[in-house]
C-alpha cells in the first residue's frame, strides 16, 4: 500500500491585488472553491482570506498536479464569480499564486493561522505577509529582473 501525504497551504490573489471580495458573500465563494477541489478528490481543509486574496489549506489527490488543480479552481471559481453577480468589480485572479508543502504536524497552525485572516491583516499586509511565506520556504523572492 502507498502513503503519501501531501499538504499545501496555497494563497492567491484578484487581479491587481484590488479588494473586490466583498465580504457579504465570501462565504459562497469559499463552498464553490471547496466543491471544485472535492471534484479533483482532493481534500479542502479550510478556506478563508480577506478582499483581495484567499488561503487554502488542502490535501492534494496523489493523480493530481497541483497546477492543473489551481487552473480548475481559478477557471471555475471566476467564472461563478462573474455570473453570479454578487462580486461586480472581479475582473479576474492574478496568473501566479503561492503554493507551499507542510508537514503534517504544521497542520493546525498552518489552519488557526488562515483561521484568523481578518485579524491577522488588520496589522499585517498581504506583500509582507507573502514575502514571509516564500522566504520561510527557502524561495527567493522574484523581483521581475532576469
Amino acid at each position: 500500500m502507498s502513503y503519501i501525504s501531501s499538504l499545501f497551504h496555497i494563497v492567491f490573489t484578484t487581479h491587481g491585488r484590488k479588494p473586490v471580495i466583498n465580504n457579504d458573500y465570501r462565504n459562497n465563494l469559499y463552498a464553490v472553491i471547496a466543491e471544485e477541489i472535492k471534484t479533483l478528490r482532493c481534500k479542502p481543509l479550510i478556506i478563508n482570506g480577506t478582499q483581495d486574496h484567499i488561503h487554502v489549506l488542502l490535501h492534494l489527490h496523489p493523480s493530481i498536479a497541483l497546477a492543473y488543480l489551481m487552473r480548475v479552481i481559478k477557471s471555475k471559481s471566476s467564472v461563478w464569480m462573474k455570473a453570479s453577480g454578487l462580486f461586480p468589480l472581479f475582473d479576474g485572479w492574478e496568473k501566479e499564486y503561492g503554493a507551499f508543502s507542510i508537514s503534517a504536524s504544521h497542520r493546525e497552525a498552518v489552519y488557526a493561522y488562515i483561521l484568523d485572516q481578518q485579524n491577522h491583516h488588520a496589522i499585517n499586509s498581504l506583500e509582507n505577509e507573502y514575502h514571509r511565506l516564500i522566504m520561510k520556504a527557502g524561495l527567493q523572492i522574484y523581483s521581475g529582473d532576469k
